[in-house]
């Protein structure tokens, strides 16, 4: 079913921070994207081939269809090439993912997500066009098994040599004022953030005194982070 969308679209100027998007494929990732971009005020528009699903994202859909997004004269009539952004959540089925990929590129979408489901894949994607591919299981699977065994409450990796955790204060670091420099020095991470008793996330200046009750965020590479959580951390706290 393809229908015109120009209602989504006018609603959507309403909230200029928030344009409407579309996601095509409404299974598990697409489906959780899509819930949670319209929780933050974002017009979501979503497609999938498979009634079923486009049902029970209904509730949650600006705007809804079943269509087929291997069809590119499909694609047109729903009005894809009109908005910024398209996230493409169509992972398993290979074929259709590429073909679907390759419609976005030809419509010149200027923004494009796709999810890929393996390294080829994802070189594939990258190679018709696609300006962002993301692994969600590969990365989840990374994250936990630092958080399994890195010695910390919460993983966030920002690159292949960048990343961020969430620590209990260190017994060393408690009860004086902050030296980020010797931290450096000394542990090649730098402590960024702090939330107190108050539950506020603030900026960690030199003349922070750190109690053991408090949350820190630390900044580094993986393997720094992990030696100073598992040498120094606690995750203790909520």
């Amino acid at each position: 079913m393809a229908r015109s969308l120009s209602n989504v679209f006018s609603r959507s100027q309403r909230v200029p921070d928030n344009p409407a998007i579309f996601i095509l494929g409404l299974g598990r990732f697409g489906s959780a994207l899509a819930e949670e971009l319209s929780v933050q005020g974002v017009d979501v528009i979503g497609i999938d081939s498979n009634p079923r699903l486009v049902h029970e994202c209904n509730e949650f859909l600006a705007e809804a269809a079943t269509g087929d997004t291997t069809d590119r004269e499909v694609l047109k009539q729903l009005g894809v090439h009109e908005v910024e952004t398209v996230v493409l959540g169509i992972g398993s089925d290979l074929e259709s993912s590429i073909l679907t990929a390759s419609h976005l590129v030809d419509l010149n979408v200027p923004d494009i997500w796709a999810k890929a489901d393996s390294d080829a894949h994802a070189k594939i994607l990258t190679q018709i066009g696609v300006h962002h591919v993301v692994r969600p299981e590969r990365d989840t699977g990374r994250r936990v098994a630092h958080l399994l065994f890195g010695g910390f409450k919460d993983y966030a990796q920002f690159d292949e040599d960048y990343g961020m955790i969430k620590v209990g204060v260190p017994e060393k670091f408690v009860g004086s004022p902050v030296d980020l420099d010797d931290m450096w020095e000394r542990f090649q991470v730098r402590a960024v953030s702090l939330r107190g008793d108050d539950g506020q996330w603030v900026p960690i200046k030199r003349s922070c005194v750190l109690n053991q009750e408090d949350q820190i965020i630390v900044a580094g590479t993986p393997h720094r982070l992990e030696q100073f959580a598992r040498r120094h951390g606690r995750t203790g706290g909520v």
